[in-house]
């Protein structure tokens, strides 16, 4: 499953970690439960998609007659930055094709469901652009999807806004709407009437939804949360005071932990429960640990940036001029063969030299924005590298160059992609304060 949405949305491999008891029975609720869990994170700083796989007990499977009506978390959405491309790794990565598409260019929606058949809402259009305040967040925008919303049917929608606004927080989103009764064909409910109501924390969105047909089905007797499909949403905290008094407001509103809070040095955290059965993760992970729990790439990952004090046209123009790296790198450049509809543009084959080195890449997409530029480049051969993949952006902020340059790939020599990434970002770093003194002199 993590493997599928990493080829499918471009999320990043984070860390792996194994949950036992009693750590699980009191955090999850879940009595003797030993389990596998393992992250992905997109776009934003302190966000990830967690992959439970339970070893006891053993996850049951979801009903074949389930339907998204049915009671409980029921379809994510994502934002991303080519559609078209999601739709063809959907197919090319699970053997199926979309299986509703609606909306114009720009503004379309893909409907899909994963390998087990949780449904995903694929935005062209990110909803945050949409509404009043909306942040961004984007802390890694090379990476091409970001998770903006949650939608659950609930049997009570005034229970529901009891739990999310009043205990969680969830800020009510007024003259917004997600979706209306004609989308509910898009996943399989044509002739569905229900009621909703849309609220946010930040930069994600909760829809709300009561049906009032179909009839809806309620968890299976003895449902767990080990069982198959969505088992919940989290709310990420960054400073301890603030988790405290967020953890007494939604116990003081009616929200039942499933325990004391636990605090395991590289995280605090509690599972907590509402009076219509869902379960929420309230969680305050220490930054200096992120590694540990899941918040940064397990990938060797190279981020470099540098503030420029020149036009952000003059530095794009430089950081694209294949020919000429040697001016401020160590490598030697040449264009093989020239882009497409640029020359140094998408399907751009470069050599760099350097001593004892022959390095080939290949530019595979080209933006160049009034907001933002950025070029993505592969390595084809000449690096001890299974997977290779070079971003470099360029945008103007308060009248500076911005330049953010990540190299990201996976290593064929065991044991050397750390030494590596470290190596190269040394180099790169050089390199970009070279080139920030020449153009700024």
């Amino acid at each position: 499953m993590r493997n599928w949405y990493a080829q499918v949305f471009g999320f990043v491999m984070s860390s792996k970690m194994v949950f036992f008891p009693p750590s699980t029975s009191r955090v999850q609720g879940i009595p003797g439960a030993w389990e596998k869990c393992s992250w992905l994170i997109d776009q934003q700083d302190y966000f990830q998609l967690e992959f439970f796989q339970f070893w006891r007990p053993q996850s049951r499977p979801k009903p074949l007659a389930w339907r998204p009506c049915d009671i409980g978390y029921n379809m994510m959405g994502v934002a991303v930055r080519d559609l078209d491309q999601v739709l063809r790794n959907v197919a090319a990565f699970s053997g199926e094709h979309c299986i509703s598409l609606a909306g114009e260019k720009g503004e379309r929606r893909a409907y899909v469901r994963d390998p087990e058949s949780n449904w995903i809402e694929i935005y062209e259009r990110d909803p945050v652009d949409d509404l009043d305040g909306g942040k961004h967040s984007s802390r890694r925008p090379e990476i091409p999807a970001v998770v903006r919303s949650m939608r659950a049917s609930v049997p009570d929608l005034q229970q529901a806004r009891r739990t999310y606004v009043d205990a969680l927080g969830f800020e009510v989103v007024d003259g917004y709407s997600l979706h209306t009764d004609e989308d509910e064909a898009h996943w399989g409910l044509a002739g569905a009437k229900a009621e909703r109501l849309l609220v946010r924390a930040s930069n994600f969105l909760l829809e709300l939804v009561k049906y009032e047909q179909p009839a809806t089905s309620y968890w299976p007797e003895g449902y767990s949360l080990s069982d198959q499909g969505i088992m919940n949403i989290a709310l990420g905290y960054r400073d301890r005071s603030r988790y405290d008094r967020d953890f007494s407001q939604a116990v003081r509103h009616g929200m039942e932990p499933n325990g004391e809070v636990l605090d395991a040095g590289v995280f605090r955290v509690m599972y907590l429960n509402d009076k219509q059965g869902f379960s929420t993760e309230m969680l305050y992970a220490r930054k200096a640990l992120w590694s540990v729990s899941g918040f940064s790439p397990s990938v060797p990952y190279v981020e470099i940036e540098a503030d420029i004090n020149a036009p952000a046209s003059r530095v794009w123009e430089c950081l694209t001029d294949h020919a000429g790296l040697g001016r401020w790198s160590i490598f030697t450049g040449l264009v093989l063969r020239p882009g497409i509809e640029n020359d140094n543009g998408t399907g751009c084959i470069r050599e760099l030299s350097a001593p004892g080195m022959r390095i080939l890449e290949e530019v595979t997409s080209w933006v160049e924005g009034a907001e933002c530029s950025h070029y993505t480049y592969k390595l084809l051969s000449g690096a001890p590298f299974k997977q290779h993949q070079g971003d470099v952006f360029v945008w103007s902020e308060q009248g500076i160059t911005r330049v953010r340059w990540v190299i990201r790939f996976e290593s064929w020599i065991p044991f050397t992609g750390r030494i590596i990434a470290f190596v190269l970002g040394r180099v790169f770093r050089q390199a970009l304060h070279k080139l920030k003194v020449q153009l700024e002199s």
